[in-house]
């Protein structure tokens, strides 16, 4: 009797867990978070190549460059995914702004923005300052006490550069680009530990920006490699 009931109890068993399992389909999750680190504007995002021919113009008149190769977006994301029993798809939203810092909005962009500077050896200095918006495909996980999430994508960049330039004659030039990057391409991937509704979570960006500066036609490059920490909220 014992030996009859051990198999239909493992049947019983399951089916339990084909049940659940069924419960689980066409599941529906959002996510909200916010994210703090930095993006290497000199690492190129393999396999993509950096192309920075506008800086490398601008030495050739205006001295040798130096500047800090990160910069400190903040990153505000709202994530959609229909999960089916352990694994999802859906998209994401990312919003790379400079909220976390003390700049105000520039008076172009309603949100404030990040900034990067440039400082030749001549004198002559370039600040850009920049606001990203990323979107695209992901896919989700759902692993017991981790959540895995990779993204790839396309977005826009709103760029204003600010060049104060010091030519060889003595005078000083002012002039104000604006420009857009229309065609942005990334891929991400990150973790999220969970407890309860809200959690932690880590990601790395990998993005490919590149921005023409209209006054010399060459290529700056916006974009590299991002870690970043945050929290994030699920319903």
């Amino acid at each position: 009797m014992v030996r009859q009931v051990i198999p239909w109890g493992l049947l019983l068993l399951l089916w339990s867990v084909m049940i659940s399992t069924a419960q689980a389909v066409e599941q529906t999750f959002y996510f909200a978070s916010l994210q703090y680190g930095s993006i290497d504007t000199k690492r190129n995002a393999p396999p993509f190549a950096v192309d920075n021919d506008y800086l490398i113009a601008m030495e050739e008149t205006y001295g040798s460059v130096s500047y800090d190769p990160k910069v400190e977006p903040t990153v505000i994301s709202f994530e959609y995914y229909r999960v089916d029993g352990y694994v999802g798809i859906g998209f994401s939203i990312d919003l790379l702004s400079g909220i976390a810092q003390n700049d105000p909005p520039s008076g172009v962009f309603l949100l404030p923005n990040y900034n990067q500077e440039y400082q030749f050896s001549g004198g002559s200095r370039v600040t850009t300052e920049t606001i990203g918006l990323l979107y695209g495909l992901s896919l989700y996980g759902r692993f017991g006490f981790f959540y895995p999430f990779i993204g790839v994508g396309t977005g826009n960049y709103l760029i204003k550069v600010e060049e104060n330039l010091v030519e060889s004659d003595g005078t000083n030039n002012y002039s104000v680009v604006f420009g857009e990057v229309l065609e942005p391409y990334y891929y991400k991937w990150g973790i999220r530990f969970p407890s309860g509704e809200y959690g932690v979570m880590l990601s790395q960006y990998y993005i490919r920006a590149p921005l023409t500066v209209e006054s010399r036609s060459k290529t700056l490059e916006l974009g590299g490699v991002g870690t970043f920490f945050g929290f994030y909220m699920g319903f």
